[in-house]
């Protein structure tokens, strides 16, 4: 498909839209208007993810049960709506307004719990790994299992699926104050194998968004469980352990809570030398869009806070240089290591095209057909000639993908590409890559005026934030030349 007939139809839907919305007007100009209006609330609440209303979970679930209540309201009551059943029988209307927008509750909050449930996708051949060790250990593990059941336990207890936590707080206050605080105990009288085994396997992006903030000082709870980690006991934490914190916090929003941005900076600049390194690979390397660009250049705001991570990225760069020009076995062994990250295009450099628009222009093979040598071509680049021959089974791999693809609303978009690498990692690619993706206004440049340029200012930009991220590794970068 060229851009001639890509063009001709978005113009064709964008006739039929405007002819379905006059005949609606036509038809029930009252309902119309409420539908039009809450359509455009929605396209401002989708397109400006700066808001104040995303700054929080809590937030967003408020305005989706609102805007849901607003919709059957306009429905359900509009005098001139198809559907005015409010008008006929206001008890049965009324009723399928709040059933409708508690069922929106209830599915924002699944769809949010399902998100931030899972533990972090970290590789288990890491220099600190996940599992405590074989059968010998088991009478080691069992307290650390007991404190993971009694933390568990508590989470269960607050966490009310179908109850929104506000209400929750309001009847039963006392009671999840008690049971966070448990949480709190076990998780600071832990000894440090306990801690990393209870960090890395307890649900902590739930256990962050469901302990609260309450209004007494004494009420603290998840300012003061996470001054826990990231704070005072951040020197028994391991890189994985970091990692997960990081991964937990990003997941909650740095916006849900004023200390946040100090957290995830505390974290960073207290992980040096090889551990940084590890730090950052690992949080790029666990196949979602949560990760260490993301958290640096978008997550993070506060100008001064960004500055202090990207200087001790720096200085510990240099450290790492430093160590690899010395001619010493050490040395030596470090050079190794893969120490370059490579950067890729998507669409006619790993997969084909076939010449779709708005994709790319190389119609040798089918649409998305996998270019013959391309994953084991990426394998050697990450090994290396220094490197083994075989990729080691559990390493986390160095693999980037620079995509012209827009951002859109959370990782709607990214999604789709990362489970595309989910199905790649089946067919043999080596590790789970990272994503460097495009935004709205270079690609609707793209797409309206076939304009290359702003897709490549804002490919050329991302690389420029991702060196400042990796100083201490080389980069090498694979692409067409069919576009940007």
């Amino acid at each position: 498909m060229n851009r001639a007939l890509a063009m001709m139809i978005m113009l064709s839907m964008m006739i039929i839209t405007i002819l379905f919305f006059l005949a609606l007007f036509a038809r029930s100009p009252i309902f119309a208007a409420l539908i039009t209006a809450l359509l455009y609330t929605l396209y401002l609440f989708l397109a400006n993810e700066r808001l104040s209303v995303h700054n929080a979970q809590e937030f967003e679930n408020r305005f989706w049960t609102v805007f849901a209540l607003m919709l059957a309201t306009a429905v359900f009551f509009a005098r001139d709506s198809p559907l005015a059943l409010g008008l006929w029988s206001p008890s049965l209307g009324f009723l399928s307004v709040l059933a409708f927008g508690y069922f929106v509750h209830v599915w924002d909050r699944w769809r949010h719990r399902k998100e931030i449930g899972g533990r972090p996708n970290f590789k288990r051949g890491t220099a600190m790994s996940l599992d405590m060790g074989g059968e010998r250990q088991d009478k080691e593990r069992e307290p650390y299992e007991k404190a993971l059941q009694s933390i568990n336990e508590s989470l269960a207890n607050i966490d009310q699926v179908l109850i929104p936590s506000t209400i929750n707080n309001m009847f039963r206050d006392k009671f999840i104050m008690e049971k966070e605080r448990e949480i709190i105990t076990v998780l600071s009288e832990s000894d440090e194998k306990a801690l990393n085994f209870l960090v890395t396997r307890v649900k902590l992006g739930i256990l962050f968004y469901k302990v609260k903030d309450h209004r007494s000082m004494s009420g603290q709870h998840r300012t003061e469980l996470i001054d826990l980690l990231a704070v005072h006991r951040i020197s028994a934490l391991n890189v994985v352990s970091r990692a997960t914190v990081l991964d937990a916090l990003q997941k909650m929003k740095l916006t849900a809570n004023p200390r946040c941005e100090f957290w995830v900076r505390n974290l960073i600049v207290n992980t040096r030398k090889d551990e940084l390194s590890e730090l950052k690979t690992l949080t790029d390397a666990k196949g979602d869009y949560f990760s260490m660009h993301k958290l640096v250049f978008v997550d993070v705001r506060t100008q001064t806070v960004r500055d202090d991570i990207l200087k001790h990225l720096e200085k510990e760069a240099k450290w790492s240089w430093a160590q690899m020009s010395m001619n010493t076995s050490r040395s030596r062994k470090r050079m190794e290591r893969p120490w370059r990250k490579i950067l890729s295009d998507v669409d006619d450099t790993m997969l084909c095209s076939g010449n779709h628009y708005p994709a790319g222009i190389d119609a040798r093979f089918g649409k998305k057909v996998l270019y013959p040598g391309c994953l084991g071509f990426y394998r050697e680049l990450d090994l290396g000639p220094k490197g083994k021959e075989e990729w080691p089974e559990g390493s986390v791999g160095n693999l980037v993908f620079l995509s012209a693809r827009p951002h859109m609303y959370k990782d709607v978009s990214e999604k789709q590409n990362y489970a595309k690498f989910a199905k790649l990692r089946e067919r043999g690619m080596h590790t789970n890559p990272s994503l460097l993706a495009g935004d709205m206004k270079s690609g609707s440049e793209y797409m309206m005026k076939n304009d290359m340029e702003p897709l490549a200012v804002k490919k050329y930009q991302n690389f420029k934030e991702y060196v400042q991220i990796y100083p201490e590794f080389r980069h090498v970068f694979v692409g067409d030349n069919g576009q940007g």
